[in-house]
Order: C-alpha cells, then sequence, then structure tokens
C-alpha cells in the first residue's frame, strides 16, 4: 500500500482593505432658506436628505418646498420624495405632488421641477386644478409659484 502525503504551507497574509471614502452624508430634518436681497425666497424642508458632495445633489424624503414673492408666502409644493441641485436650487419632486397656494388653489400631479432661475413649476403628466368649485383637468403644465400665470396643455375644466 502506498500512501501518497502532501503538505504545503502558505503563508497567510493579512490585508486590511481601506474603506473608501465616501462623499455622501445623511441628514435628519434638513432645511435650506434661499434669500434674495434679505428676503426669502424658498424654504426646502424634508424629513431626511442624503448628500452627494460630488455631484451636488441632495436626495430628499418628504420634501416641502415653501414660495415666497418678495419675503411673503405665496404656496407651498408637497411631494414624495425629490431632489435638490445644491449649486442651482433647482428642485425635482418625484410621485405624488401637490401644490397649494394662499388663495386655497390646489394642483395635484406626479413629477413636478421647479427651476430656481426662472421661478417655474413644471410638469408633462396629467394634473388637476381646483380654484373654488371650478376644476381643470389636463396633462402637462407650466406655472408660477402660485398658479397665476400657468400654461395647461390638453385642458378639460369642470364648472359646478
Amino acid at each position: 500500500m502506498l500512501s501518497c502525503t502532501f503538505c504545503s504551507c502558505v503563508e497567510e497574509e493579512n490585508t486590511i482593505e481601506e474603506t473608501p471614502p465616501t462623499t455622501e452624508q445623511t441628514i435628519e430634518k434638513f432645511v435650506i432658506t434661499e434669500t434674495k436681497d434679505g428676503k426669502i425666497k424658498t424654504i426646502l424642508e424634508a424629513e431626511s436628505a442624503v448628500i452627494d458632495e460630488d455631484n451636488k445633489i441632495a436626495t430628499l424624503t418628504l420634501p416641502k418646498v415653501k414660495f415666497y414673492d418678495d419675503g411673503k408666502y405665496k404656496s407651498i409644493l408637497i411631494a414624495e420624495s425629490g431632489e435638490i441641485n445644491m449649486e442651482t436650487n433647482n428642485v425635482k419632486a418625484f410621485g405624488k405632488c401637490t401644490v397649494e397656494t394662499v388663495n386655497n388653489e390646489f394642483l395635484q400631479t406626479r413629477d413636478v421641477s421647479y427651476d430656481a432661475k426662472k421661478q417655474l413649476i413644471f410638469s408633462d403628466n396629467d394634473i388637476k386644478i381646483t380654484r373654488g368649485n371650478d376644476v381643470i383637468y389636463g396633462k402637462g403644465f407650466e406655472s408660477d409659484t402660485d398658479l397665476q400665470n400657468i400654461v395647461i396643455k390638453k385642458q378639460r375644466i369642470i364648472i359646478d
């Protein structure tokens, strides 16, 4: 009977892997206030935000954007999630979105964008605007933040 035993000795090399530096941070109760000439333009609040410093983007949970005109409150945009470009202050709101103005006008849609430079909100999705007893339906819109100058694409109006 022939028996062969092989024995090998391998020296284990202990390698410590370095954790790559992260460029993200999470902030609870996130708030950004934008002003112009000492007067509030917008206040963005979110339950939390994940900041991507490399891309200058904050991913938001339950964002609310309050819009002001010459320091006076005009409307609020509420969404399920969103993101803000930290350099331009442009906001993309995702999921169900509602805009409510001080005049008790309501806009409901999905996926709204806000252009901070032009101070416009817009979407290409189905919309419903309620003004008193009047209801306007459409697909796509572009408006100022208090829904006073609004362009509705493919609109249908129901007057009570």
